[in-house]
């Protein structure tokens, strides 16, 4: 099953993948419904989101009761003490701890999305069979040590390293981790070194997994760090001395870690839409719950327009978002194995609606909004992280941006070989001549999305033609120079974005419709319409600063003034200007 994401950037709609819009069974519907079930009657009775915020740390009762419940393993094989939950169920878990507290989602996301995720993916029967049933049961913590002082999101520039002592069969490891999530509690930290035995000209293929357990001698864990927001969850550097870790430990093969580091954050990014979700329809609520109580000049600020703009787009956008997640959530547990562009998909829109949805129902509170006694200043302060942490949202659009490319250049090998690592290969391409597209066909029309939504359907097929035709562009125009071009390749992955969110509206609103009918389904109708309307903003203005940005020259253009904007504020930092003199 091939990505549908990439196939975008050839003007290629995947209906074959993409409709109908998957759905649950109903034991699995059933399952997870009793699970939900029981977390939200311990989050009523005993978490309490202020006092986590104001004590900056969650009771470690907390933590036990969510263990008993099994939240810890949800997404770990029955065989290993878990729940054994699809991609979607454990989605629709993350979903709800996201709803319920964003220090929460941390603790529980960082312990399965990422920290045991490598484990689970890579590691040994012998491996497994020794840590997943205790990090199912919440016995061990699990954390996901990649980030150091100087290696953000160029991973491939760690500096922690790993030397193979063959005489005890042991690697000993010395460096630092900064930043860690869950770092102060946990007992299992996924963590990664370079392996300074092996030689390679690419500096990520030296990079090796490691599983490094809290009770080795040499491993310092610092003091919590002082943050804006998530102030419930932990957050430490660690200190590496000449630590031991046996050759049993190592995850996955030497050499293999940024391939494994990347795998692990592909599976995280759609569970961290999912709690984001949670998160956009947590503050709705309290919006809608604010301005249907709220009276100014003798009406209720929900019957103002500016206000109700408001409700629209949250709700749109957010019923963008939830489709956009269930839906790759669903491809995944049907077997799509190359999920980066989707996942990075979800984060991206996800994380972004998040803040937006923040935003405004802060504006809609009002005065209300700024104080400490109300949610918005805490979502406001929690939510800021999502668009950094898991790669950063410029970093994940080069992503989009350039493997979607790939796809076009693939028959170039020169191009082919420098796309291949789009984060660790800045090296030179060759100029781009031709194109040939393997295996995809634009269609003429979408013959899956429901007549009501027919209007909509167009603009997405005719706009993702047109997409694959400024993609085709960008590639052959720009040959050398196709890597520096971020503003362009911002361009390309906000198009890619809007063009998949879209299309998963399309498909759920249709599949509503031919399950309940057009009246039943007429607010997801409604909805869609919504969404796809601003998005078709968004699209066109993108490719039309596309073509008018086209030029080689980077000083030509608009783009040549944004970078000639930026360069003198570098020259003499900061704001040149002073009207008063």
């Amino acid at each position: 099953m091939s990505s549908p994401v990439k196939a975008l950037f050839a003007g290629a709609v995947r209906e074959d993948l993409l409709f109908p819009f998957p759905e649950p069974t109903d034991e699995e519907r059933e399952t997870v419904s009793a699970f939900l079930g029981s977390l939200r009657t311990f989050a009523r009775d005993r978490i309490d989101s202020a006092r986590i915020d104001r004590e900056k740390r969650i009771p470690p009762e907390i933590v036990r009761g969510l263990a008993d419940l099994g939240t810890f393993g949800i997404s770990i094989p029955v065989e290993y003490g878990g729940y054994g939950f699809s991609s979607s169920a454990y989605c629709r878990v993350m979903e709800e701890i996201g709803r319920t507290d964003a220090s929460l989602g941390i603790l529980i996301g960082g312990h399965q999305s990422i920290g045991m995720k490598a484990l689970l993916l890579y590691g040994t029967e012998e491996q497994k069979k020794r840590w997943l049933p205790a990090l199912a049961a919440g016995e061990m913590v699990a954390a996901f040590a990649l980030t150091e002082p100087e290696a953000g999101s160029d991973a491939a520039s760690i500096r922690t390293t790993a030397r193979y002592d063959a005489a005890r069969d042991e690697f000993v490891l010395d460096g630092s981790k900064h930043w860690i999530s869950n770092g102060g509690i946990a007992d299992f930290f996924t963590l990664f070194a370079k392996d300074v035995a092996l030689e390679a000209a690419d500096e990520h293929r030296r990079i090796t997994a490691f599983a490094v357990t809290k009770d080795l001698p040499g491993l310092e864990i610092g003091p919590e760090e002082k943050k804006l927001g998530l102030k419930g969850s932990s957050t430490v550097p660690l200190v590496l001395k000449e630590i031991r870790v046996p050759a049993f430990n190592v995850i996955g093969p030497r050499g293999a870690g940024f391939k494994v580091a990347v795998e692990v954050l592909n599976t995280g990014r759609t569970s961290l839409g999912a709690g984001c979700l949670g998160g956009c329809k947590a503050m709705i609520r309290e919006a809608a719950l604010h301005a249907g109580e709220r009276r100014q000049f003798a009406t209720r600020i929900a019957d103002f327009e500016m206000i109700r703009g408001k409700f629209a787009r949250m709700v749109a956008s957010t019923y963008a978002l939830e489709s956009l997640v269930y839906l790759t959530a669903g491809l995944v547990d049907r077997g799509l194995s190359d999920y980066s562009l989707e996942g990075a998909a979800c984060k991206v829109f996800g994380t972004e609606t998040m803040w937006s949805v923040v935003n405004d129902a802060l504006q809609i509170a009002g005065g209300n909004g700024f104080m400490e006694e109300y949610p918005y200043e805490r979502a406001l302060r929690d939510s800021r992280i999502n668009m950094i942490f898991e790669g950063t949202n410029e970093i994940l659009r080069v992503l989009v941006a350039l493997t979607g490319l790939r796809e076009l250049g693939s028959d170039l090998e020169e191009v082919a070989r420098a796309l291949k690592a789009p984060l660790g290969n800045l090296g030179i391409l060759s100029d781009y001549v031709g194109r040939k597209i393997r295996g995809y066909v634009a269609p003429e029309r979408l013959e899956r999305v429901a007549p009501e939504l027919a209007v909509e359907a167009d603009l997405v097929r005719r706009y993702t033609r047109s997409f694959g035709a400024a993609a085709e562009t960008f590639l052959s125009r720009y040959g050398t120079h196709i890597l520096e071009r971020q503003y362009q390749q911002e361009r390309l992955a906000n198009v890619a974005v809007d063009l998949y969110a879209s299309i998963a509206v399309l498909s759920r609103a249709s599949s509503a419709v031919r399950r309940r009918g057009a009246r039943e389904a007429a607010e997801e109708i409604r909805l869609a319409r919504a969404f796809v309307g601003s998005a078709k903003y968004r699209v066109v203005g993108a490719l039309k600063e596309m073509e008018k940005n086209r030029d080689r020259d980077h000083a030509a253009g608009r783009d040549g003034d944004r970078s000639a904007i930026a360069e003198a504020a570098y020259s003499s930092p900061g704001y040149r200007f002073d009207f008063w003199g």
